[in-house]
């Protein structure tokens, strides 16, 4: 309990039932005791571990720094490739110049603004085939914000 009483350097809630506190070189986890709090915490202690025997991975890991730009050429490039998988090369039409991608498929069509990533089509069921699949590309590749709890920030 010694943890609550100094001001901690660095205390993170993980899955909002985790709690990763930070003290120069040491850190606690603690949770409440139930099957999910227990699993997450395995998780959590796991990476923890990871870091520890390999530290130089997060080092590496978080010196990479791309700019919006890249990120969404980059993006635009994973779109393309993700659909020519999904729905094969000869489905695909992709303008780059014009920021689109066309997906036809059985005479429909599905057209990808690769502006705003939305998805115009008059087939439902494609609609929401392509819509899905860029949102979960979308959340793969993004990055999780963990927030820092109030008060026990450095």
């Amino acid at each position: 309990k010694q943890w609550y009483q100094r001001r901690v350097r660095g205390c993170l809630k993980v899955f909002d039932s985790v709690l990763v506190m930070q003290d120069h070189n040491k850190i606690m986890i603690e949770w409440e005791g139930s099957e999910m709090g227990d699993m997450y915490a395995d998780a959590v202690l796991t990476l923890c571990l990871q870091i520890e025997a390999n530290p130089q991975a997060i080092k590496q890991s978080s010196l990479r720094s791309i700019t919006q730009d890249k990120d969404k050429t980059t993006f635009e490039d994973r779109v393309e490739k993700l659909l020519i998988e999904l729905y094969g090369e000869e489905n695909i039409n992709y303008q780059p110049k014009l920021k689109y991608i066309t997906v036809t498929l059985d005479g429909e069509k599905a057209v990808i603004n690769l502006k705003s990533y939305q998805v115009q089509c008059s087939n439902e069921s494609l609609h929401q085939m392509v819509s899905t699949a860029i949102k979960r590309l979308h959340n793969a590749l993004t990055p999780v914000n963990v927030p820092i709890i109030p008060g026990y920030g450095t």
